[in-house]
């Protein structure tokens, strides 16, 4: 029994130690922008999937505002104006204003797995918060969303349809757009240990050659700023959800990837 035990504590340190070696010794990473616009599906994903994103983006740059445009309440189970609310406290925790802070309730983008969501509307949307805020970056899910959700997948397709017009029209001043890698299952659930597995695969292979990749890993601090604004979701805290932000790895590192404007 107390092989056991000493064999989870020496794990336990390895990883905590590990956590601390690169989330403060890690090569620097920035987006260099004025105004960034997370991009997501619903209440929630703000905290669950960006906040290392929005932690970092808030502690690295006062220059940087952030702002969190979020395309349904979730209102799946009728708690949509609750949630929205909810998404504010969270916001505010994280440092980001409620003049910052959007989500909306259009008849074409209700939450739900079965509900279709129009990457056109979503465009037409996206280039009024733009040309109203001055959006210089857009930061949302890829073509997977994460967890397959096809909210989450919509949100990404609709983005990537505004600057893929945008670019059309307008060489100069354009949007930049980052996608939040999705991960296989197995590394999605080891929290800190994916940063070991990221440590060996870089250590093995070495940095890709033309690498447009930018990794944010939270300190301490600022996981426990991103697990306080999750608390603000009271109505979603089920017992998987508390898992989650204990086990995530998006709880700790958000892995973007800049999305280039396939040429006309």
């Amino acid at each position: 029994m107390w092989t056991s035990v000493l064999s989870i504590s020496l794990l336990v340190s390895i990883l905590v130690y590990a956590y601390h070696v690169l989330a403060h010794f890690q090569q620097p990473n920035t987006i260099e922008s004025k105004q960034v616009l997370i991009l997501t599906a619903h209440p929630d994903d703000e905290c669950m999937f960006f906040g290392p994103t929005i932690t970092a983006l808030r502690s690295g740059s006062s220059k940087t505002r952030v702002h969190v445009l979020c395309l349904s309440t979730g209102n799946a189970d009728g708690l949509g104006m609750t949630r929205k609310k909810e998404l504010t406290r969270s916001c505010q925790v994280m440092g980001i204003p409620p003049s910052n802070v959007k989500a909306l309730d259009h008849e074409g983008l209700q939450d739900g797995m079965k509900n279709t969501w129009s990457s056109t509307l979503i465009a037409d949307i996206l280039k009024d918060y733009v040309s109203k805020h001055k959006i210089d970056t857009i930061i949302t899910f890829d073509d997977y969303g994460v967890s397959g959700h096809p909210n989450h997948i919509a949100a990404y397709n609709g983005a990537k349809h505004f600057i893929q017009k945008e670019s059309c029209k307008n060489e100069n001043n354009k949007v930049k757009l980052f996608k939040l890698t999705s991960i296989l299952l197995p590394r999605k659930y080891i929290g800190i240990g994916d940063l070991i597995y990221m440590g060996i695969e870089q250590r093995l292979f070495g940095p890709k050659e033309d690498n447009e990749d930018i990794v944010f890993v939270s300190s301490p601090i600022n996981y426990l700023v991103t697990h306080k604004a999750m608390r603000r979701h009271v109505s979603q805290l089920v017992w998987f959800r508390w898992l989650y932000v204990t086990f995530s790895r998006y709880m700790f590192v958000n892995q973007l990837v800049a999305v280039i404007p396939s040429p006309v």
